[in-house]
């Protein structure tokens, strides 16, 4: 039998260094709540109590890839999965990937999944494709980033619909279940939803069941940022409890 490792040692090794930060608001935008840096200690609590960051209202794909990037030249820490909402964004940001040279795989119709050094990419239909890879990782994921502009992926859901149409197919389930094979000592990777709606224009107490989560920290799209070189944790003090 394996030793139990200590959550937060073994997240200083997929955090050993912060390199995202955002300003965590009220969910109708009004107020400020202070800004928030993603380290191993912070990514402890939101992990172990299943919080998850929704990142509204950010400027969109374009930002996203420098961002997505910025990540993954970063030389240390956990992988990144992004889950893009379709098939056809994946292909786009193959394409659009300014980190070409680092890439291993390419998408097709059939399969969307992609690598680079520390991002990987697949839809939710294909991140079954990633988890034995994901599991064997080291030192493992630090995170989900489902980039969802229209905040769509939370609705399509598997049943029948409002015209009798049955659907089998539940898109968010495959990321709940991918997020749960990642367990491990009671903690999950933080989720994180990026979508250019804004929070009060979603039902965000759905989105929260949906994806199995306890609760939703909000983070104002603007002040998301991603950063190749190590972010100093100079926060305000803010109580991550539910």
């Amino acid at each position: 039998m394996k030793p139990h490792v200590p959550t937060l040692h073994r997240l200083s090794r997929l955090y050993p260094a912060a390199h995202i930060r955002g300003r965590r608001i009220v969910r109708d935008g009004a107020g400020s709540l202070g800004r928030v840096t993603l380290n191993a200690a912070t990514a402890e609590q939101l992990g172990c109590d299943d919080i998850g960051w929704f990142v509204g209202e950010h400027p969109g794909i374009e930002a996203a890839i420098g961002q997505l990037c910025r990540l993954d030249a970063v030389s240390t820490g956990g992988i990144w999965i992004v889950v893009p909402y379709s098939r056809d964004l994946s292909l786009e940001l193959f394409h659009r990937w300014p980190r070409f040279a680092h890439v291993a795989d390419r998408p097709d119709c059939e399969n969307s999944t992609w690598h680079s050094s520390k991002v990987w990419v697949a839809v939710p239909e294909d991140l079954w494709r990633l988890s034995g890879e994901a599991r064997s990782s080291e030192p493992g994921v630090a995170g989900i980033i489902v980039l969802d502009p229209n905040c769509i992926i939370y609705m399509a859901r598997a049943g029948t619909d409002s015209w009798g149409r049955l659907h089998r197919n539940d898109r968010p389930q495959h990321i709940v279940n991918f997020r749960a094979e990642l367990e491990a000592d009671g903690w999950r990777p933080l989720l994180v939803l990026v979508t250019e709606r804004p929070a009060l224009a979603i039902n965000t107490e759905k989105l929260q069941r949906t994806f199995c989560l306890n609760a939703l920290h909000f983070i104002a799209g603007d002040s998301f940022v991603c950063w190749e070189d190590p972010i100093e944790c100079d926060d305000e003090p803010i109580e991550y409890g539910i």
